[in-house]
């Protein structure tokens, strides 16, 4: 019992190990990358063609648009940060959560497929397609219901903005 535990936790620490040598550079890339004038273009490019289309503000476009790219794994701590930093409504996380729980790291998905001799058409743009659709319809699914049934819960309309907290130090 006890060499199964030593194996856990070097297992589980050599995982952590790996996964903070990957994704540290790529937030530290991410930061200086961010504040430049060609990340802000892409950013903005990638909201006009996805996040319009998706109804995602272009505050939730770029950790979208790095989760697109590169996976969660990368991206978990984008997400995070950008929706405290730019307090992003739940209707944006979920929006975001659909379309990159189907979507994600297309990159990498990509190439390995590529590789075994799929074609880059099924790969890319009928995933993306069908990841945009139903997040549409996702979308618009429970905003029809939070209309219906979130007011009649409360027996009374309130705004979007009700019940989500405020960020830390905003009462300063």
């Amino acid at each position: 019992m006890g060499e199964l535990l030593r194996e856990f936790a070097g297992g589980s620490f050599e995982l952590l190990l790996r996964v903070f040598l990957i994704v540290v550079p790529i937030m530290v890339a991410l930061e200086l990358f961010e504040g430049t004038r060609p990340f802000r273009s892409m950013v903005r490019s990638w909201s006009r063609l996805v996040g319009r289309w998706l109804g995602l503000r272009e505050e939730a476009a770029a950790p979208t648009l790095v989760g697109f790219l590169f996976g969660l794994a990368y991206a978990g701590g984008v997400i995070v940060r950008d929706t405290r930093r730019h307090n992003l409504g739940r209707r944006q996380i979920f929006l975001m959560s659909v379309f990159l729980s189907m979507v994600h790291a297309i990159v990498e998905d990509s190439l390995i497929f590529i590789a075994l001799g799929a074609g880059i058409f099924w790969i890319v743009v009928y995933r993306t397609a069908w990841a945009a659709l139903l997040t549409l319809l996702l979308g618009a699914v429970v905003t029809a219901a939070v209309r219906r049934w979130g007011a009649e819960a409360d027996g009374r309309d309130r705004p979007a903005a009700a019940g989500r907290r405020k960020p830390p130090g905003a009462d300063h």
